[in-house]
């Protein structure tokens, strides 16, 4: 498979994506308030094509909608014409990280929900920051959304599933159940991290966190929450399809009421957990 072929989301989780109400809607309503007729619109990673269509429909006068996905650019332009923006929205098959385009454009709004959790598995890092050094952006362009706040806490977690002990890194949608999944919460909340999508961020992200002890018991997981902004007073937590609480299994350690706990965690953005580090510092 070709490298322009491959992309995060399967066509089952674009799929997702659009029939998120929550997420979708809160998207349109911020898309529909900032958008003016003359601005020039990037949409990236676009799936469906519902945050472009949005945007023309808004009164963009053009919209460049970028996915990797030969199959999902498809359906996009597919949708794209069936709602007749076929005029003003351009389908643009690249990848977002080193993007291309046939002239200089600066770009009034940039629409870019390459997001998960903590950003550990997509690259909107890396196609953000492509788009800086390229200078398809300045300090004028509106980023939507503009922020990411990604929280972590200390927790144990009975990975016990069907009678079997499987400890594995879980996404926990909101629409699945888990009542089976008992966590315990051990520590206090800290903030992670929060990422603003207006400027240049480093790719490889390392922090040292101390955390108090609220709970005696054995600490095997982290448990991470993000929440994103659209602007500085529109925000979402998890949705149906953005923003899940992960629970990550780490080495265990027995800690008690009141000590303080160190962690170490590095990683790249957009590179997935199999280069994801925690550990504990004595």
């Amino acid at each position: 498979m070709k490298e322009k072929d491959r992309a995060f989301s399967s066509i089952d989780f674009v799929g997702q994506c659009l029939v998120d109400k929550e997420r979708t809607t809160a998207f349109h309503k911020v898309i529909d308030r900032i958008v003016k007729k003359n601005d020039i619109v990037l949409d990236l990673g676009t799936g469906s094509g519902v945050l472009a269509l949005s945007a023309a429909k808004s009164g963009a006068k053009k919209v460049y909608a970028v996915e990797l996905d030969n199959f999902v650019a498809k359906i996009a332009k597919e949708a794209i014409l069936n709602n007749k923006f076929n005029k003003k929205i351009s389908v643009l098959i690249d990848d977002a990280r080193t993007l291309h385009l046939p002239q200089k454009t600066k770009f009034n709004i940039v629409i870019s929900e390459m997001l998960t959790t903590g950003m550990v598995d997509e690259s909107q890092i890396q196609v953000v920051n492509n788009l800086h050094e390229k200078k398809l952006v300045d300090s004028s362009t509106i980023f939507l959304p503009l922020r990411q706040d990604t929280h972590i806490s200390l927790v144990n977690a009975d990975f016990t599933m069907f009678g079997f002990k499987i400890p594995m890194i879980l996404h926990l949608w909101k629409w699945h159940k888990w009542s089976n999944l008992k966590i315990k919460n051990i520590t206090n909340q800290l903030l992670l991290s929060s990422i603003y999508f207006n400027k240049i961020n480093k790719e490889k992200f390392d922090i040292i966190l101390s955390f108090k002890v609220k709970n005696n018991g054995i600490i095997n997981s982290l448990y991470l929450t993000s929440r994103t902004f659209l602007t500085d007073k529109d925000f979402l937590g998890d949705t149906e399809a953005l923003n899940a609480p992960m629970l990550v299994p780490i080495s265990e350690k027995f800690v008690k009421m009141g000590q303080k706990v160190k962690l170490k965690i590095s990683y790249t953005f957009g590179s997935g957990y199999r280069d994801f580090n925690a550990r504990f510092i004595v």
